[in-house]
């Protein structure tokens, strides 16, 4: 039996790792019932990158059994914070997460913090009690679910001290726990209320809530109490603060009440009194308009006072919310202004006076936006809201911000002036500028955009022009251990700098837990939805700074995501957008990523090879580790780059971002059913196995059922087994293209797939030359090539039956062409085919081993130029090969540049023309498409249909089709159709310095009686 005496608290070392990663993988119910699974390793990285002060971890003998993280809060001063509370599920009932609770706030009392705040998800309330008897407050909000525990600044007040040093504050609480937002409310404030009581003694706290302070503390021999006249005070105007104290006892209390100005509130004051029963006393107070408005993230400027009474000293605190007599603020409801356009502006003003008022407000001429009336007076009633109409034109883009003076006369007949800022972006196509409003700074170049909250340094990536929400990079952090200073203090400094190329926002945020360190980031923006992100890290102090790290997490959306995974690129082609802790990030070869959202938007990014692109918990984080900063030297770090609709494919971008020449990289899904190895060729007799692999990090868990010839192969792992992957057991009794269909089951999803195996069969490849024809048979199919005709393979028969067209023995004029010889071949874009008859090919004999090893037979056409002027010195040389008894032929090209010039952005073409009928009417291409149309006919109309990854061609004469499969390497392909012929054609780009020699990608053309014979592996094809 488990019970609370076996639990033990202890503090996190690595020897725990595995048994945390065991206690998460086992809580995974808990939290959405993920699948992300956790190991010993991540564990330790997570640590080790952590920005706890401490983890506590609950124990129960060897086992983990909760976790509770302590660390310093992002978001505002004065609080520590717990990150991630978890108690394992097979253990709650044991008061775990109570003990881990109260681990943290006895930590946070021990270090003189005087708060302790946790997050949590609005329906977890179930922990709502648990929080509350552990002395949190429910903050009332609708951005999050925010809680705050004072029982340290509790603890530390002097006063309090006697009662709570002989009685526990935990099993005296008289608080009344209620599963909803905590707080009393009185003229705006929102009050939080501690009681104790221990027979005749007693405690009773407030706390403001925005203050984060104690404004009121009664025993039961005294009262002391701080009111204010309202949470929201006017600026400039003088107000009171009203203390009370009421003696409860015989003995007349000496009382010294002080208080110190800011610079935001003026309250200075100075009282000694002697008090027997009650005093009240009023002091004045005038607020000053911070920089911005406070933001219910952070404390609000705070009304102080010290209560010092015999020795004692009791610190109250309020915190006031200074306003000006209104608000105002320019918007438009429209998304886009051009250049001299007419429009409407809205000017909205919100009065925050008790009465009805009248309004004066001068628009000041500036050189973006022509008012067309400059001066409005209008009545506005107490604390209400009106929306001006601004008949405008836009003169110019930019950031209009400028400085307005509002008078408004009160119903006395006095008046008074005040002034706002109004701010608002007018981007365009070319208009580079920045600017700052209330809240933020921004930075523009035509659509693109970079939005820097001023609280948090958190800065937003976007297009004006896109629909899709902009990218987050959250606030930087340096390290290690990584802080999160940066995440509460606004930058320093920030600049605006334009140059031809790029609009430029600089910002700058010294270090205090690094002292002496400068970070300055830079944001360039181009016109083309690039923007480009450095960092620069500055040590201003005597002493070199040693092992400094810095991370800048984002947060990716992997919507239809591209991520070059071991010598591929994973794609994300299913309807499941995978959470950040679902990449592996180990596994990514190259420093980039790339997304295509639902409407066809993309985005990417890609980091420098000297950093490292890992996961950050639930982030994804970019992370530089700099070593040694000397005394005086500066580091520049970067660029990231992100691209906002820039490029239209992961291969563009990829193109744009990877510094050196590489080869191209082949697709794969991420799940996928094949040959283990991704070896889709085997012979007869041969056992294949048969795998369904993730490409993610959760384990395959679940039943996969292969069905072939008939006969049904079933599996089943479990989750625990630890697997990405489902394998079984096949053996190929006949040679020729072998269907696999699968069948994936578990408790969450269920998915087909279907495969096929090349299966070879023990007849060689015969390959004959008779005169000047070459005739190549495999037992299935027979094509042909002559070097008295054209350089093409100009037939492909199957099962004794043609499939090309051609017009052999002699090529002559047809449709657009002369000479026309039909078939399948190379040729180079700017090399006529009348010209390319000029030049002499020869036909031999030729064997070629794929990637897997596989004996591959066919001929080879060289055609070596020397007539042709441009292409003079290269030698073209075209395979055609295939393997014994599969109904399969392999094209590819190969260029040997010896032509004493460099060939740079030059196209090779493929051209294949089909006839697998008589009569070509009869002969039919059908793509994968989206559209209704699903086969179109030859020899009728002229068509040019979209370039697809394959097509399929048949004939209404014959039963079976052929699978023309493109590589994934083309530049582009389509098909062509008109009265005479029908034409399968691609096009290759390739550049070539002298003595090169360039390979391409190989195209397959497939025959079969199965519908779909096009499987994506096919594409990885390649020769050695």
């Amino acid at each position: 039996m488990k019970t609370s005496a076996q639990v033990k608290i202890v503090e996190y070392h690595e020897g725990l790792a595995k048994g945390i990663a065991k206690m998460w993988n086992e809580s995974r119910e808990d939290w959405g019932g993920d699948s992300v699974v956790m190991t010993e390793q991540d564990v330790k990285e997570k640590e080790e990158n952590s920005t706890n002060l401490h983890l506590f971890l609950a124990m129960v003998g060897e086992e983990v059994v909760g976790y509770c993280g302590l660390s310093e809060y992002k978001e505002d001063e004065g609080a520590l914070y717990i990150p991630l509370l978890n108690v394992h599920p097979e253990y709650q009932g044991l008061k775990i997460g109570k003990q881990l609770l109260l681990r943290a706030l006895e930590k946070t009392i021990e270090l003189k913090w005087p708060r302790l705040d946790l997050f949590t998800w609005a329906g977890n309330t179930k922990a709502v009690p648990l929080y509350k008897k552990c002395g949190f407050f429910w903050e009332e909000r609708d951005d999050v679910t925010h809680l705050m525990n004072f029982i340290p600044i509790v603890l530390q007040n002097q006063w309090l001290r006697p009662f709570f040093e002989k009685h526990d504050w935990y099993t005296t609480s008289q608080r009344v726990i209620e599963v909803k937002p905590d707080g009393l409310k009185e003229n705006g404030h929102t009050f939080y209320e501690y009681k104790w009581k221990a027979g005749d003694e007693f405690v009773r706290i407030q706390i403001e809530r925005t203050g984060r302070g104690i404004r009121l503390i009664e025993t039961q021999d005294i009262l002391i109490e701080m009111k204010l006249p309202d949470f929201k005070l006017l600026e400039k105007e003088e107000h009171y603060v009203t203390y009370r104290i009421v003696n409860k006892t015989n003995q007349l209390l000496n009382v010294t009440l002080s208080a110190a100005s800011t610079k935001i509130v003026d309250h200075s004051f100075e009282e000694k009194v002697d008090i027997q029963g009650e005093w009240i006393g009023s002091y004045p107070l005038k607020l000053t308009m911070p920089q911005s408005e406070p933001s219910p993230w952070k404390t609000y400027p705070v009304v102080c006072a010290n209560v010092k009474i015999n020795g004692f000293s009791m610190p109250l605190k309020m915190g006031v919310f200074p306003k000006k007599a209104g608000k105002l603020y320019i918007r438009s409801v429209k998304k886009s202004w051009k250049v001299h356009e007419k429009g409407t502006l809205y000017l909205d003003i919100e009065s925050q006076l008790e009465e009805d008022t009248i309004w004066t407000i001068k628009l000041p001429s500036n050189d973006i936006v022509k008012w067309e009336v400059q001066e409005w007076k209008t009545k506005i009633n107490d604390n209400k809201r009106i929306s001006l109409p601004l008949a405008s034109e836009l003169l110019k883009h930019g950031f209009l911000d400028e400085e307005v003076e509002v008078e408004v006369e009160r119903q006395n007949g006095k008046s008074f002036s005040f002034k706002v800022h109004l701010s608002l972006a007018f981007p365009g196509y070319g208009a580079k500028f920045g600017g700052e409003c209330e809240k933020y700074w921004y930075s523009y170049n035509g659509p693109c955009f970079v939005k820097i909250e001023k609280r948090n340094h958190m800065m937003k990536i976007g297009s004006t022009r896109s629909k899709q929400y902009p990218i987050t990079f959250l606030t930087p952090k340096i390290g290690k251990p990584y802080s999160e200073e940066f995440s509460k203090k606004e930058a320093t400094a920030v600049e605006f700098l334009q140059s031809n190329e790029a609009s430029t926002i600089k910002t700058t945020l010294p270090s205090e837990t690094f002292p002496n360190l400068t970070l300055n980031t830079y944001f360039h923006l181009y016109g083309d939805g690039l923007v480009e992100l450095r960092h620069e890290l500055i040590n201003g102090g005597q002493i070199a700074k040693e092992s400094i790290s810095l991370l800048q997490p984002f947060i990716p959306k992997f919507e239809n995501m591209a991520i070059p995974q071991n010598g591929e690129v994973m794609i994300g082609n299913e309807a499941m957008i995978p959470f950040t802790p679902y990449i592996s990030d180990k596994d990514i070869s190259e420093s980039w990523i790339f997304t295509t959202s639902s409407n066809g938007e993309t985005k990417g990014i890609a980091w420098p090879k000297e950093a490292v692109g890992r996961k950050d918990d639930w982030r994804f984080g970019i992370e530089y580790s700099v070593g040694i900063i000397q005394s005086d030297e500066k580091v520049s770090l970067g660029p990231i780059q992100i691209g906002i609709n820039a490029v239209t494919t992961w291969s563009e971008w990829r193109e744009m971002v990877v510094e050196d020449e590489v080869e191209s990289l082949q697709e794969a899904s991420i799940y996928t059913l094949g040959a283990e190895g991704g070896n889709f060729i085997s012979s007869v007799g041969e056992k294949v196995e048969y795998s369904l692999r993730s490409l993610l990090t959760p384990y395959v868990h679940g039943s996969l059922m292969l069905q072939h010839n008939k006969k049904l192969f079933l599996k089943e792992i479990k989750q625990e087994d630890a697997l990405n992957k489902i394998t079984l057991s096949l053996e190929h009794d006949k040679p020729g293209v072998q269907f696999i269909s699968g069948d994936f089951r578990s408790s969450s999803n269920r998915a087909e797939f279907q495969t096929l195996q090349l299966v070879k069969g023990n007849r060689e490849v015969d390959v004959n030359n008779n005169k000047d024809t070459w005739s190549v048979d495999n037992g299935v199919i027979n094509f042909k090539a002559s070097t008295t005709y054209f350089p093409c393979v100009y037939s492909l028969t199957y099962k004794g039956k043609e499939t090309l067209h051609h017009q052999y023995p002699d090529a002559g004029p047809k449709a657009w062409w002369n000479p026309w010889g039909g078939g399948l071949r190379y040729t180079f874009q700017d090399v006529s085919s009348y010209s390319m008859l000029k030049e002499k090919t020869t036909i031999e004999q030729t064997t070629k081993f794929d990637q897997y090893g596989h004996r591959w037979t066919g001929i080879c056409l060289s055609t070596t130029f020397i007539e042709h002027e441009t292409m003079k010195g290269i030698t073209l040389r075209q395979y055609a090969l295939t393997l014994p008894e599969i109904p399969v032929l392999a094209s590819y090209a190969e260029i040997q540049q010896a032509s004493g010039r460099t060939f740079t952005n030059e196209i090779l073409e493929l051209e294949a023309f089909f006839k697998p009928g008589d009569i070509l009417s009869s002969c039919y291409a059908s793509l994968p498409t989206d559209g209704i149309i699903n086969r179109y006919y030859a020899g009728i109309e002229e068509f040019i249909l979209r370039d697809t990854p394959y097509i399929t061609i048949g004939s209404e004469e014959r039963d079976e089709h052929m699978t023309f499969i493109h590589p994934q390497g083309k530049k582009t392909a389509e098909l062509y159709m008109n009265q005479e012929v029908m034409l399968v054609a691609s096009e290759a780009e390739w550049c070539a310095s002298v003595g090169e020699v360039k390979v391409f990608q190989p195209t397959l053309l497939l025959y079969g009686n199965e519908k779909y014979l096009f499987d994506q592996q096919l594409q990885r094809l390649s020769f050695k």
